[in-house]
């Protein structure tokens, strides 16, 4: 029994070590997570627009076209309770914070990561401290290959130094990832709905406290998209924000979901404006939230 206790441990030993190694070599490979954590540490302290939310502000809008001191941390399926931690998550660095721009998209008030997308949660854990997620494994995760694949074929960021998404893929047909995108952003989950107005409550009496305006923007989106929208859970969006709106004079909205300025070249899919099509609502936003609201970005 000795013996073979020995040749077990003998076996498993460099098997951890292996998996240590490997560990470690997948943390250095460059991620918008970690890059925008550490950006966030470094500059926090001169920012002025914070952009946070899900894929349709991290894709929709670029803080290079904005004049103040401006930071995307938005990232793909970035839910509220993510949102609220990542601003809190600097309150103690931010001297000039004076906007924090919040995706309000039509899956907002029903998407929850712990249901749409697990295995990103991690990253949060590994690269920005978030506490439920502090031990979490690079290794164990099914999309770690994904990202290790696409870190040797080019080796790049998909993020721009100022956290706008960049070397987006290939474009997708537009009138069918339309549709299966709304199809998919269609959840009715009653406990997601009540958390996440939860963590919005919570967003916007951390902007409140600080005197920091909280502007809500629902992005431009292709026809097929809007067209397959579930009616009652797009009213209740509007609903919600008419609500909060008229509830704190810190809180504003902007609604562009069917906007027509957008043509089938400001898109990379049914939901997500391309590069040049951020550039241009990028100047559209900046635009409307100084002549309506007297907002200067």
């Amino acid at each position: 029994m000795k013996n073979f206790i020995k040749q077990l441990v003998i076996f498993i030993i460099p098997l951890i070590v292996i998996f240590i190694i490997l560990e470690y070599a997948i943390r250095q490979i460059p991620n918008t997570y970690k890059y925008k954590n550490e950006w966030m540490l470094q500059h926090a302290d001169n920012l002025n627009t914070l952009i946070v939310g899900n894929s349709h502000c991290m894709s929709g809008i670029n803080p290079s076209f904005l004049t103040n001191n401006a930071f995307n941390f938005a990232n793909s399926s970035q839910d509220l309770e993510r949102d609220y931690f990542i601003l809190t998550k600097y309150e103690d660095i931010y001297a000039e914070l004076k906007q924090v721009i919040l995706s309000f998209s039509y899956c907002t008030l029903q998407d929850k990561m712990d249901y749409t997308d697990k295995p990103r949660l991690k990253y949060y854990g590994i690269y920005i401290g978030y506490e439920k997620y502090k031990y979490s494994m690079e290794i164990t995760s099914n999309i770690t290959y994904e990202k290790v694949r696409e870190y040797l074929k080019d080796g790049s960021l998909q993020c721009s130094p100022l956290g706008f998404r960049v070397n987006i893929p290939s474009k997708d047909d537009l009138n069918i990832s339309g549709i299966k995108a709304a199809k998919r952003h269609t959840l009715k989950n009653q406990e997601s709905l009540t958390d996440n107005l939860k963590f919005l409550n919570k967003i916007i009496q951390f902007c409140e406290n600080r005197q920091i305006k909280l502007i809500l923007v629902t992005t431009p989106t292709w026809h097929t998209y809007y067209e397959h929208l579930d009616e009652h859970q797009l009213n209740q969006i509007y609903s919600i924000a008419t609500e909060i709106t008229e509830d704190h004079k810190n809180v504003f909205y902007l609604d562009f979901l069917k906007d027509i300025r957008f043509n089938d070249k400001d898109f990379s899919d049914g939901d997500h404006l391309s590069e040049e099509g951020a550039e241009k609502f990028t100047k559209i936003l900046k635009d409307s939230l100084d002549h309506t609201f007297k907002i200067k970005l």
